[in-house]
C-alpha cells in the first residue's frame, strides 16, 4: 500500500491516503473477514479497496465523517464480494470438480444454496425442478423474502412454505448429487478404459 502512495503526485493526496488506510484499515479487514472468511483474501480485499479510494481521494473532505465512513464502508463490502463471487466461480467453472464436501454433508443448509446461486450451473438445476419447488427456491434465496413473506405471496400457510423450502432442497440436493455421480462414473469408466 506505501509503495502505491509513493508514485502519486500530490503529496497532500498521499498523505490523506495514507490517513485514511491508518483510521480505517482494522474496520474494513473485519468487514473483509466477516465475508471472504479467509485472512489473505481479507487482505487482498482491503489492500484493492484501499487502491480503489485513490479514486474518491478528491471528494473525500473530512476522515472522521459519516460520509466518509459510508463510502469506505460500500467500497471495502463491493469489493469483498467481488472476490469472494470470483472464488466461487472459478470453483464451480468445472462440473467434474463436483463440491463433494458440499454434497456430502446432510445439510443442505441456506447457506450453500445461497453460495450456488452466483452461477448459471444454480439456474440450470432449477429448471430441473418441479415449478413450484424452483418458484419457492427463487422467492427464498434469489428474491431473498421471508417465509412469511413467501406464505402471504403464494397464499399458503407458514408451516407449507416451510415444508416445500424442505422439499425442494432436498429435490435440488438430490439434482446435483445424481449429475456429479453420473459424471464421476463416467470418468471412472474411462480411467478404467484406458
Amino acid at each position: 500500500m506505501l509503495a502505491f502512495t509513493l508514485y502519486m503526485g500530490d503529496s497532500g493526496k498521499r498523505s490523506k491516503l495514507e490517513e485514511l488506510y491508518i483510521r480505517f484499515h482494522k474496520e474494513m479487514y473485519y468487514i473483509a473477514m466477516s465475508i471472504l472468511h479467509n485472512t489473505h483474501d481479507a487482505q487482498d480485499a482491503v489492500q484493492t479497496a484501499i487502491l480503489k479510494c485513490a479514486n474518491y481521494i478528491d471528494k473525500i473532505e473530512d476522515l472522521n465523517c459519516n460520509r466518509t465512513k459510508h463510502l469506505i464502508v460500500t467500497i471495502i463490502r463491493n469489493t469483498a464480494t467481488d472476490i469472494y463471487r470470483r472464488k466461487k466461480r472459478q470453483q464451480y467453472e468445472n462440473i467434474e470438480d463436483c463440491p463433494e464436501p458440499l454434497l456430502a454433508d446432510d445439510q443442505f443448509t441456506d447457506d450453500i444454496i445461497f453460495r450456488m446461486s452466483d452461477g448459471e450451473y444454480y439456474a440450470k438445476r432449477l429448471a430441473e425442478l418441479k415449478p413450484e419447488y424452483a418458484e419457492i427456491l427463487t422467492l427464498r434465496y434469489s428474491n431473498e423474502l421471508t417465509n412469511q413473506e413467501i406464505a402471504q405471496l403464494l397464499d399458503i400457510s407458514h408451516e407449507n412454505v416451510r415444508a416445500r423450502l424442505s422439499r425442494a432442497k432436498a429435490a435440488l440436493k438430490k439434482i446435483i448429487m445424481e449429475q456429479c455421480e453420473d459424471r464421476n462414473g463416467r470418468k471412472r469408466v474411462n480411467e478404467e478404459q484406458n
